[in-house]
């Protein structure tokens, strides 16, 4: 449920710019006199509105969560770049900034391990979920340099098609393909080698 949950800005992102042309003008004509962004209702203009509709669920997902006081570092880290690579989208109509996003995410994700790894001797993976699987310290090596490869692979598969292919494909790619069809696949791989070397 969880992780639904904080897959749904990213839902909201895709719908609103497959079904843009559906929306009344009037909303979006509301986001242009509160944000002063100055969008028409030209397909040309989705990918700046979905961006807006991103900046904003996003933003309320992380004050409700605040309010719940369940709110995480990674909650935070991912708002500002989403904002600072939104905002920057909507400025300088331009919408490679968000494009981007998804990879300074990933990157940031398998810095974080590496960092830990290197600098402060940790293994993030073997902290998480030690005191329900138990695994020999090779094996705990493994599965979290596994997720730092998974990490970079899906930063650069990001970036290879939104510079490669037309925003449409980028949109639906970073939906259906980063967003669901890899982790899903990745997730399963893990729980097979998990169910071949875990001892607990």
């Amino acid at each position: 449920m969880k992780a639904f949950i904080d897959f749904v800005p990213v839902l909201l992102f895709f719908l609103t710019y497959i079904f843009f042309t559906d929306i009344p003008f009037q909303y979006i004509q509301y986001s242009n006199e509160i944000f002063n962004i100055a969008l028409s209702s030209d397909k040309g203009s989705s990918i700046y509105f979905a961006t807006l509709i991103l900046m904003v669920a996003y933003s309320l997902q992380c004050f409700i969560l605040a309010l719940l006081k369940q709110i995480r570092k990674i909650h935070v880290i991912t708002l500002v770049i989403i904002l600072v690579a939104g905002i920057s989208t909507l400025y300088f109509k331009n919408p490679l900034f968000i494009k981007i996003k998804p990879s300074i995410v990933y990157w940031g994700f398998a810095l974080f391990f590496i960092a830990n790894l290197v600098i402060g001797k940790e293994n993030i993976i073997k902290k998480l979920i030690q005191d329900q699987i138990t695994l020999d310290d090779r094996n705990w090596k493994f599965l979290t340099n596994s997720w730092i490869v998974f990490f970079l692979l899906c930063g650069v598969l990001n970036l290879y098609v939104a510079y490669s292919y037309p925003e449409e494909t980028w949109v639906g790619f970073k939906f259906y393909i980063l967003g669901i069809v890899l982790p899903v696949i990745f997730i399963i791989l893990n729980g097979i080698y998990l169910s071949m070397y875990a001892k607990k």
